[in-house]
């Protein structure tokens, strides 16, 4: 029995492996980029809801009649004027209580996103 010198592998077996390669890194990018886009969001709809609880806490430990008001480029940390978020609340008062409502909004590669939180306190 003899032995082909020249053994090894086919231009057709190549092609396939590459193909195959390049299928499986493209599978691994997508999932990567998809991935990273819902990381950000995540990391800004928590930014926003933070943001939404310190305001309602501080409005609840203030006298009541706090009214309207808007907070405009405010960053994670509430500082105003160097951030994406805009947060904006609003103080409802009835008879026995007062309704807050708090939206921060920011926009996330172009989408207009936002989160708001609801809160009662007793007068």
């Amino acid at each position: 029995m003899r032995r082909r010198p020249e053994a090894g592998f086919t231009m057709v077996e190549v092609m396939v492996a590459m193909l195959l390669t390049a299928i499986a890194i493209i599978g691994i990018m997508a999932l990567f980029i998809t991935q990273s886009k819902a990381m950000g969001f995540s990391r800004h709809a928590t930014e926003g809801t933070a943001l939404c609880e310190d305001k309602i806490e501080q409005l609840r430990t203030q006298p009541s009649g706090a009214g309207n008001g808007t907070d405009s480029t405010i960053d994670e940390k509430g500082t105003t004027g160097v951030g994406i978020y805009k947060r904006e609340w609003s103080e409802t008062i009835s008879a026995s209580y007062a309704d807050i409502v708090c939206t921060v909004s920011w926009s996330d590669n172009g989408v207009a996103e936002s989160t708001k939180l609801r809160a009662r306190r007793k007068l």
